[in-house]
């Protein structure tokens, strides 16, 4: 018999707990357990786990254990679910040092989905742009716009939280919404490119300082773009100078070299020397 595990939202790692104790509990074994999260339902015929009875408890698994699954149910990958039951499974039947064990195939494909995980949510951190929303009563109301590869948002929002705490703003992205209005913050479903402004004043003067301080002597275009994949160049303003910037760094480079040395101008006036009484 076949038996169906539903996790909603798929990336909730309370309810894919919830779903993956009492499977254990019914000793379902992980071949005979489907899982449906986020559309990813099988076509076989399956009851759901609403009505499988417990026959057995005492279930021990390490916190380890917990705080890899919580990053994996992120991944995009559909059989995650699966793969975290089946490594769930062997915990449970007595393989208590599983998730130590790094070269353990499950173990590894885990570990690889945790790492992508990790380097889509520092991307998020460092490449949402927000953007003023015109016709709001208060000025500190922003928006912005952000494709992540996973399912991250409920993940990342609390940082948001805490780095702009002062404004009011809302983060929008095609599965999933974050909105802070300085008090909560709610997390709500998706949104659409169109409803983020494509510009606001600010960004205009974001980009005259980034070209100022672009340093064309230590450009290196493959580092760049593994620290600034182009897929996210689109979301950036600063992106729009870079096909110019990388074009004309060869020139300015040799216009600095070719510069007459100036002497560094003196920012502290000179100190006084000490006066004679009665001078």
């Amino acid at each position: 018999m076949r038996w169906r595990a539903t996790v909603d939202p798929g990336w909730s790692l309370d309810a894919w707990r919830v779903q993956a104790r009492a499977a254990w509990q019914a000793a379902i074994a992980p071949e005979h357990l489907d899982w449906d999260a986020g559309g990813q339902a099988t076509l076989t015929p399956a009851s759901p786990l609403r009505q499988v009875a417990a026959v057995r408890s005492g279930l021990v698994v390490p916190k380890a254990f917990f705080d890899l699954a919580a990053s994996v149910l992120c991944h995009r990958d559909p059989g995650r679910h699966a793969l975290l039951y089946r490594v769930l499974w062997r915990i449970g039947e007595g393989e208590r040092e599983l998730i130590g064990h790094v070269l353990d195939e499950d173990i590894d494909a885990l570990r690889r989905m945790e790492k992508s995980v990790r380097r889509d949510t520092h991307k998020m951190k460092a490449f949402v742009r927000f953007r003023a929303v015109p016709g709001q009563e208060q000025e500190d109301a922003y928006c912005a716009w952000f494709e992540p590869d996973h399912f991250i948002v409920d993940r990342v929002a609390p940082f948001f939280m805490r780095r702009f705490a002062g404004m009011r703003w809302s983060i929008l992205t095609p599965y999933r919404s974050a909105t802070w209005d300085g008090q909560a913050l709610w997390l709500g479903p998706g949104g659409c490119r169109g409803d983020v402004p494509a510009d606001d004043a600010g960004e205009a003067l974001w980009r005259t300082y980034y070209a100022n301080i672009f340093n064309p002597a230590r450009l290196n275009t493959r580092m760049m773009r593994q620290e600034m994949p182009q897929k996210y160049w689109h979301l950036l303003p600063e992106a729009q100078l870079l096909p110019e910037l990388v074009r004309t760094a060869g020139a300015r480079v040799r216009d600095m070299a070719e510069r007459e040395a100036e002497p560094p101008r003196r920012r502290i006036p000179a100190r006084a020397g000490p006066s004679r009484v009665g001078e």
